[in-house]
């Protein structure tokens, strides 16, 4: 996450970037997400194989998932923020942020994406032993 924030920092204030992150910087936040979905779902006892197998990189599955298995009750996500995940899942998961492919794409509009994964780090960092460092502090 602080590489997607120091990505942010040096190519998010070009023109074209106000609202929408440079494609690299939502990758990067992605896997941060993926990370901390699959940090607390390895906590709460599924198997890592099953992980890859059954969730892959779906945001949208593993967001699920964890929240069946209570991630609501450790960590708060605004509607917007569970929105803007929902928005990057499928991007995601299909590497259309790693690769070209051509044609209309809807992206998550930032900031929301930036707090939510904020919030999954530190919440699920918090619970599983492991507290990142350098996050920004979200409202």
């Amino acid at each position: 996450m602080e590489a997607a924030l120091a990505a942010d920092e040096k190519m998010g204030h070009r023109k074209g970037h106000e609202i929408i992150a440079p494609v690299p910087v939502m990758f990067l936040v992605g896997q941060s997400i993926e990370l901390a979905l699959k940090s607390f779902l390895l906590a709460k006892g599924l198997d890592l194989s099953k992980l890859r197998l059954k969730y892959g990189h779906d945001l949208h599955r593993c967001l699920k998932k964890a929240k069946e298995l209570g991630l609501l009750d450790d960590v708060h996500l605004t509607a917007d923020e569970e929105a803007a995940i929902e928005i990057l899942s499928p991007l995601y998961a299909s590497k259309q942020l790693q690769y070209i492919v051509t044609g209309p794409k809807t992206f998550p509009v930032f900031e929301p994406l930036q707090r939510a994964a904020v919030r999954l780090l530190k919440g699920v960092g918090a619970l599983v032993g492991y507290e990142p460092r350098g996050l920004p502090n979200v409202l």
